[in-house]
């Protein structure tokens, strides 16, 4: 019996020495916390840390030694807690405390010291965010209804039962991976992880995705849901939906974009609460990418143009997780639409139809128009002494890019680069004038319009959405629209005014006096058909200034540095034939020859008006540019109005300008246990 006593005294010495081990260790763990949570406490050459120290020796009371160290964790350091002094900014604290520990009974002699380690990592601030266009709010859709719509896609509402709980539902990417069966090794770096989510391997079939995320949600009855969902994402594209790819790589587009933050922050990233709705809806605009939204938009006949158009999602919305610099993308949709006409359809250059002097034009647009594109880059995050904490998105948005030329439909949407990324082709001439069978003017070149630029900034806190720039900039879809149409319409009568033309005034003043045959009436008829040729001259040249003069202010954002326009060289030529054709309608009496009945006498005073331009730029072809404007501004714009602005305002519901930025998660200050 006493032996039995003595052993159970032993073991209890046994046990109060491995419970004076735990009670270090306790103190080294929450020591290292502290000083991780306040990585600014580090002391000269980081080699202390004052929180650190304080919470070990006044809030655990400890008294034995204590080395406190700040420095690196990083998992590529070779040290078995990959821990390593620096000079430069440290990321962790290392805490080694050291005691004594004092014999309950003696009866085994001294007991040896307990040590115990331990290293914290200061975690980097993480942001989890998206953004998207604004959209129209549709009454009774709800909030999935409306993240599809905003990818193209309309499902019915009575599939979408039930998702409305999903709202507030987070989902880790760690969860979300652990559910698709996706294991990231630990000492994975940033560039591995991205390597990891973008590669094919890791692509997953939508229904695998969506269950994943209801799944990692605890929505588990929602699982019959999903395939109800995708069989209604089926019939509205038209074919099954491909696979998802989770990541995003410099030419592919995945669920995540690239995550941009210190490899010592990539766990952070994968424990970033993510909304679940976000991630159904981004997974099935990465299924269904190219194909979502895709389709044809009617067109009307307009003034006998042959007009075809196309849209389609090139690039799905993706969600950004992650620090300073890290971005994430609305979904980018494109336009194309290709207008031909000749003069075997419809009445050029106003209504010149004599059949001695032909003036005709013919027209070949292929153009493709990035209708709104827009991405928010994280700037900073988790500014100090602010409560709560906050982030600053810088937004980045252009509306309407149009690239003219040298583009066919299928290559239109080859890729998801902006539009002056297509891969070229060859075609006819964008424009091509001809008087009395010559060709006067013509526009081969390709050329690209800017978008309108909608940049900004704002400031969230999680949970937060707002529209960047502040107060978002809505425009006005007709007026952009008819814009965008006039910048159009400038550039080709820009490349049209730098061609060398024939000689065409002759054929152009016979045309002018045989349009206005009507005239010849009263007293002097030939003067008054004379009047009314050079009547029709000035109408159609004040025209094309008052055009002019306007575009500067209407389109001079719209094309910035990409074009150059020889505008005032235009305008300088219009005043020159305006001013000799009012000076010969002042003085049309003196034309003798024109009213005793020679009718060469009065094509020969056409011509006398449009004498006295310049070389490069004669009147005769500023008269030429008076006559394409009269007959393309007119039907550009209902092309503009009657084709884009209901794609626009009907079918994708954009306010254009206006960036809706959503901060779904911050971490800012986080600490772990590294070792």
């Amino acid at each position: 019996m006493m032996l039995g006593l003595i052993t159970m005294l032993g073991l209890v010495e046994v046990g109060y020495l491995y419970w004076a081990k735990r009670d270090t260790q306790k103190v080294a763990d929450l020591a290292a916390l502290a000083g991780a949570q306040q990585l600014n406490a580090c002391t000269s050459g980081n080699g202390n840390n004052t929180a650190a120290t304080g919470n070990a020796t006044t809030e655990n009371g400890f008294t034995g030694q204590l080395s406190v160290n700040c420095g690196t964790w990083n998992p590529a350091n070779g040290s078995s807690d990959h821990f390593a002094g620096t000079t430069g900014t440290p990321n962790a604290v290392k805490v080694v405390a050291q005691r004594s520990v004092l014999p309950i009974w003696g009866m085994a002699g001294k007991l040896p010291n307990v040590s115990a380690e331990a290293v914290a990592s200061g975690l980097q601030p993480v942001a989890v965010f998206s953004i998207g266009s604004t959209l129209v709010d549709v009454s009774g859709k709800s909030p999935l209804g409306q993240l599809l719509t905003g990818i193209g896609l309309n499902i019915p509402e009575a599939t979408l039962v039930g998702y409305n709980g999903l709202a507030t539902a987070t989902v880790t990417p760690s969860g979300l991976l652990n559910q698709l069966g996706v294991s990231v090794p630990a000492n994975l770096d940033v560039g591995g992880v991205n390597q990891l989510l973008a590669s094919s391997v890791q692509a997953h079939a939508l229904i695998d995705v969506l269950n994943a995320v209801v799944n990692a949600a605890g929505q588990q009855q929602l699982l019959s849901a999903n395939a109800t969902l995708v069989n209604a994402v089926t019939a509205a594209v038209g074919t099954a939906p491909g696979k998802v790819t989770l990541g995003s790589s410099g030419s592919t587009s995945g669920l995540f974009a690239q995550i941009t933050a210190p490899d010592s922050s990539v766990q952070t990233a994968l424990n970033a609460q993510v909304n679940a709705l976000q991630l159904i809806s981004g997974a099935v605009g990465v299924a269904t990418g190219q194909h979502a939204l895709k389709g044809a938009v009617a067109v009307p006949n307009i003034l006998g143009f042959s007009i075809s158009s196309a849209f389609s999602v090139i690039e799905p919305p993706s969600i950004g997780i992650g620090g300073v610099g890290t971005s994430a993308s609305t979904a980018q949709v494109r336009a194309f639409i290709n207008v031909q006409f000749s003069t075997n359809n419809i009445p050029l250059l106003g209504t010149l139809v004599s059949s001695l002097a032909k003036t005709s034009i013919s027209l070949n647009l292929p153009i493709a128009i990035d209708l709104v594109y827009a991405k928010a880059t994280l700037n900073s995050l988790c500014t100090e002494n602010s409560s709560p904490y906050h982030a600053t998105f810088g937004v980045q948005s252009s509306v309407l890019k149009m690239c003219v030329g040298g583009i066919s439909q299928s290559s239109a949407f080859s890729t998801a680069g902006s539009c002056d990324q297509i891969p070229a082709v060859s075609g006819a001439p964008l424009l091509n004038v001809t008087v009395a069978g010559a060709t006067v003017a013509s526009v081969v070149n390709p050329f690209v319009i800017t978008g309108l630029p909608a940049n900004g900034s704002g400031t969230l806190a999680a949970g937060e959405s707002a529209n960047i720039p502040s107060g978002g900039t809505p425009l006005d879809i007709g007026t952009t629209v008819t814009n965008v149409f006039n910048a159009l319409t400038t550039a080709l009568l820009n490349q049209t005014a730098t061609s060398t033309p024939s000689s065409i005034s002759t054929p152009l003043a016979t045309d002018l006096w045989n349009n206005n045959a009507g005239a010849h009436t009263g007293l002097t008829p030939n003067l008054n058909q004379l009047s009314a040729a050079l009547t029709q001259l000035s109408g159609t040249t004040t025209g094309l200034q008052s055009f002019l003069q306007n575009t500067g202010g209407q389109v001079g954002n719209i094309l910035g540095s990409t074009l150059t326009l020889n505008v005032p060289g235009i305008l300088t030529g219009t005043s020159n034939l305006l001013g000799g054709v009012v000076n010969l309608l002042g003085n049309v009496l003196t034309q003798t020859g024109c009213a005793a009945g020679f009718q060469n006498s009065c094509i020969a005073a056409i011509q006398t008006a449009m004498n006295g331009g310049t070389t490069s730029l004669p009147n005769s072809l500023v008269a030429v540019l008076g006559f394409v404007v009269q007959t393309l501004q007119g039907p550009l714009n209902q092309l503009g109005s009657q084709v884009l602005t209901p794609a626009l305002r009907d079918i994708l519901g954009i306010k254009l300008g206006v960036s809706t930025v959503s901060l779904q998660s911050l971490q800012c200050h986080g600490v772990q246990l590294v070792y």
